[in-house]
């Protein structure tokens, strides 16, 4: 299986909401800097597990995609929207980039990198702004098969 095989293995589980099935691709000894260091790294899989049920308990369903991609060794290279309708009804669409670094055939590091006043301002103002409505609309990476 591909790094981007694994990737698409676990967006189609996060679609789902499935903690259990996106904690299976992951490294024993994982690690995650969500958002740009914007805030605190998840260190750990129990870390990591806790911050999924945390997410999942607060959305309603998410349309995580991906629109381009490299894979080169061990490394992933990823940008796409993460876009999500809280239970509250409110969407938000928050394009970013990140890094994947696999160990084993499982994700080690996962680095993301978004603007983190587009999320704030769509949850405060309920909209997503056409600036980001005209980022979205590209074509997603398939997976292959």
């Amino acid at each position: 299986m591909s790094h981007m095989d694994t990737l698409h293995t676990i967006m189609e589980a996060w679609h789902r909401l499935d903690v259990d099935g996106v904690m299976a691709h992951l490294h024993d000894d994982f690690v995650w800097n969500n958002s740009g260091g914007m805030m605190p790294t998840i260190d750990g899989k129990p870390a990591m597990r806790a911050a999924l049920e945390k997410m999942a308990s607060k959305l309603e369903s998410n349309s995580w995609r991906l629109f381009d991609y490299a894979e080169v060794g061990d490394t992933l290279w990823m940008e796409g929207v993460d876009e999500f309708i809280g239970k509250d009804g409110v969407r938000v669409a928050v394009p970013y980039a990140g890094v994947l670094e696999f160990k084993d055939g499982r994700i080690l590091k996962w680095r993301e990198y978004f603007n983190a006043y587009v999320q704030t301002s769509q949850r405060e103002q309920k909209v997503v702004s056409p600036l980001v409505e005209a980022m979205l609309n590209r074509p997603v990476v398939k997976r292959a098969g």
